[in-house]
């Protein structure tokens, strides 16, 4: 009797530990899957943004470099070089960058390295400099894309059309690579998703849904999604929103304020132009890009900002680059609106911020324009390879794999576990987040335009407290008209 009892003790006890197996792995299944360190990942898992992009193969050769180091030049590091003693520290963008360079280290024998890094015009000067003497200092020019456009008029850079395994039909290479930035068959400036400030830099509005609330602005995602999320719905929305919060008798940057732009160096300003789907430059019937800013709303466009920003009792805006600027307003809850870029959630003002907050696209210009269109003001990097490559094979392939990389695993990062999952706190947010990416613009204008075009029109007017626009353009034209030509005798001579 004692050995049957004894036996059915053994069995129940087998069986519980079966359960508790089954239990165990039906808990692991639930587990979030953590981005892929390897092009080589699994198949597929229908809704894992990481599997998914993993699954998208490079198509690159296989190769061993012996070690080589890919060497880069950049006025910041952080875009392009973690070092290991930098990872595991609670940043996450950090450590999918440094993920993305071990990887392809790993898969084709190289070293990812730094080699000049100093401010964008020391970095101008250094490439110009070491390119023309003729010696071999870099691989890849990943620097200041509102700058990137003075160093192109040297005739310092290859075309990207030349260099091995690089392919811009793939998802990690910005469809204006293709479009916009190549002229002739030809692409000197190019934008990946290896540019991350490219992509955490577009630029986008935010609003103070508690204090949006108190002033019954209604569903404001319900605006934008039929489309009537325009320039004039938001000039009334908050034109007239002011209080004298530190009670000096005068509109100060104490007060209270519907909206806060800030100028910020003529960036964050110039936004409004893409915006307003108002393109510096543009093709024209024989693909040739041509001054192409003076439209027939051009004008009305500058005075009516113009005019909301400098004469509302509800607009902080200062035309200079002194603090305030709007997003800090907006974290000390002065303002209900203000702009800022999409990866502003990841920082410490808006992660820190105890009022419900919630993304919008920037407006459209009226009710005829089509989509909502944003920018990534001039600090956001391009690429370039120098003409004194010696093994274009070689950094075609390690930039693709850059590229790719990147698409996999940094981005899906920044896009679905920081933003998405972690910071944005609405789900109308997360849907609005996918527009203005969407809806980014990176034109031949601007990233070729080197300071020397319109791109920081509105900026430089603005800054002056200008708004006549047709004795701007007429005072600037000439200029922009010989740069752009200079360009394009560039792109001939490749």
């Amino acid at each position: 009797m004692k050995k049957i009892i004894s036996a059915l003790l053994v069995l129940a006890m087998l069986l519980s530990m079966v359960l508790m197996a089954v239990s165990c792995g039906k808990e692991e299944k639930k587990e979030t899957t953590k981005p892929s360190t390897s092009t080589n990942a699994g198949p597929a898992v229908e809704g894992d943004i990481f599997a998914e992009r993993a699954a998208i193969s490079d198509e690159l050769p296989e190769a061993d470099f012996g070690g080589r180091p890919f060497r880069i030049v950049g006025h910041r590091t952080d875009e392009y070089f973690i070092p290991e003693e930098d990872r595991n520290k609670g940043d996450l963008i950090k450590d999918a960058k440094y993920a993305r360079n071990k990887a392809v280290e790993d898969r084709f024998n190289v070293e990812i390295t730094v080699a000049y890094k100093s401010t964008y015009t020391d970095v101008t000067a250094w490439v110009n400099k070491t390119v023309m003497s003729g010696t071999d200092e870099f691989d890849l020019f990943c620097s200041h894309g509102a700058s990137a456009g003075s160093v192109v008029l040297k005739n310092v850079f290859l075309n990207w059309y030349d260099i091995p395994n690089v392919d811009f039909s793939k998802p990690w290479w910005s469809s204006s690579c293709a479009t916009d930035l190549t002229y002739d068959g030809k692409s000197i400036l190019a934008v990946s998703d290896f540019n991350y400030t490219a992509v955490s830099g577009a630029m986008c509005m935010y609003f103070n849904k508690n204090l949006a609330a108190s002033y019954d602005m209604g569903n404001l995602y319900d605006v934008v999604l039929s489309g009537d999320w325009t320039f004039d719905y938001f000039v009334e929305l908050t034109k007239d929103i002011y209080i004298d919060q530190d009670g000096s008798g005068d509109k100060s940057d104490g007060d209270f304020f519907g909206f806060a732009q800030a100028h910020w160096y003529g960036c964050d300003i110039s936004s409004w132009l893409w915006a307003f789907d108002n393109p510096t430059v543009k093709k024209d019937e024989d693909g040739v890009p041509q001054v192409a800013i003076k439209t027939d709303k051009i004008n009305n466009i500058v005075k009516d900002l113009y005019d909301f920003l400098f004469n509302s009792n509800g607009v902080h805006y200062r035309p200079d680059n002194e603090q305030p600027q709007g997003m800090t307003l907006f974290y000390n809850k002065q303002t209900i609106f203000s702009l800022g870029s999409i990866g502003a959630p990841t920082g410490e003002g808006l992660r820190n911020f105890e009022d419900e907050y919630g993304m919008l696209p920037l407006p459209k210009w009226d009710e005829n324009q089509t989509n909502y269109y944003t920018m990534t003001p001039g600090e956001h990097t391009v690429l370039a390879v120098p003409k004194t490559v010696k093994d274009t094979e070689f950094v075609g392939t390690v930039i693709e794999a850059l590229s790719a990389e990147s698409y996999k695993q940094v981005v899906p990062t920044l896009y679905e576990i920081a933003l998405k999952t972690r910071y944005l706190r609405d789900n109308e947010s997360k849907d609005v987040l996918d527009i203005v990416v969407d809806g980014r613009v990176y034109e031949f204008g601007y990233i070729y335009g080197g300071f020397e075009g319109f791109g920081f029109m509105l900026g430089s007017m603005f800054g002056q407290n200008n708004n006549n626009f047709e004795s701007y353009y007429s005072k600037k034209y000439g200029n922009a008209k010989i740069h752009y030509k200079k360009i394009l005798k560039v792109f001939d001579r490749l």
